[in-house]
């Protein structure tokens, strides 16, 4: 009896899991992207983050890449546009969030503390801490 449940309940976890990865892209480095969710507090998309502080989760649709960081609550902070080199921040999530580009480089205080939150083979997001203020980098890898 145990059995037969536990294949029943197996086999609705897998069918349940189907639409996801029918839904999601390769970015290429074997990262599956969301194509829908972008902008939602607990969307359907892997948390790509490498801090236990954060949640990131990647979406890619006609070409460009969105990298869209959460908070434990689920609170959008903010999402960055991706297209070949160039990278740009969305107006979305908390405004006041200072981002530095590689276009448009902003230095973090020599005080703050440097937090990986996402890195691949192009780019990385780091966090700086300094007191209260926080700045978001997108630091690209040559």
């Amino acid at each position: 009896m145990r059995i037969s449940h536990f294949r029943h309940v197996f086999g609705i976890l897998i069918l349940a899991a189907v639409p996801m990865f029918a839904s999601a892209q390769s970015d290429n480095h074997g990262v599956q992207l969301a194509k829908r969710g972008l902008g939602q507090s607990q969307p359907l998309a892997l948390n790509l983050s490498q801090d236990p502080g954060w949640r990131l989760y990647g979406f890619q649709r006609d070409g460009i890449t969105y990298y869209q960081v959460n908070d434990l609550a689920g609170r959008v902070q903010l999402i960055i546009g991706n297209a070949e080199d160039v990278f740009w921040v969305l107006p979305a999530g908390d405004g006041s969030a200072q981002v530095s580009l590689p276009a448009e480089p902003i230095q973090a205080p020599a005080s703050a503390v440097r937090s990986l939150v996402y890195q691949d083979q192009t780019f990385a997001l780091v966090l700086y801490r300094s007191g209260a203020g926080v700045l978001w980098s997108v630091e690209a890898i040559d």
